[in-house]
C-alpha cells in the first residue's frame, strides 16, 4: 500500500491509497488506516469509506483528518472484467 506523506505550510498532508475490488460486493481496504468494507455499489462504498475513514485515522495513526486524502485504486482481473 502506498502512503504519501506531504509537507505543507507546516502541517501534515496525507494520501492514502484505498485499493477496491468486486467480487459479488465492492470491498475497499486500506491496511494504513485499518480500513476494510463492502457495499453494494461503488458510489456506496466511496461514500462509506468517506463515513469511517476519518475516524479510523483519527484513533489509529492519531492524526487529523481535515488535510486527508483518499486515492481509490481499482483492481481487476481479466475475467471479472466480464462479470461487470
Amino acid at each position: 500500500m502506498n502512503t504519501v506523506y506531504k509537507a505543507h505550510f507546516g502541517d501534515q498532508q496525507v494520501n492514502f491509497v484505498v485499493n477496491v475490488i468486486h467480487d459479488d460486493m465492492w470491498i475497499a481496504e486500506c491496511d494504513e488506516l485499518g480500513l476494510v468494507t463492502e457495499a453494494k455499489t461503488y458510489d456506496e462504498l466511496t461514500e462509506r469509506v468517506w463515513e469511517i475513514a476519518p475516524e479510523l485515522y483519527e484513533m489509529n495513526l492519531d492524526g487529523n483528518p481535515d488535510g486527508m486524502k483518499i486515492s481509490f485504486v481499482q483492481e481487476q482481473s481479466y475475467d471479472s472484467r466480464i462479470a461487470l
